[in-house]
């Protein structure tokens, strides 16, 4: 997955939840052991979403060099 997006009128009726939880489901499906994901520092509202799910936050750094 390289995106998630809910529209705004979606927005706060848990639609993200169900989505980010369903990826999982499917993951779990596949034998995946773990989801991954990335957001912006300052993007407060999805990582509210990414804790209600129950993710935890990772201690690594994400890097890239433009070519």
């Amino acid at each position: 997955m390289n995106d998630l997006f809910v529209s705004e009128p979606a927005r706060g009726t848990g639609l993200a939840d169900a989505l980010i939880l369903a990826c999982a489901d499917e993951a779990r499906r596949h034998g995946a052991l773990s989801l991954g994901w990335q957001t912006a520092k300052d993007n407060k509202r999805a990582q509210k979403v990414y804790e209600r799910v129950s993710a935890e936050r990772s201690e690594w750094l994400d890097y890239s060099l433009a070519l």
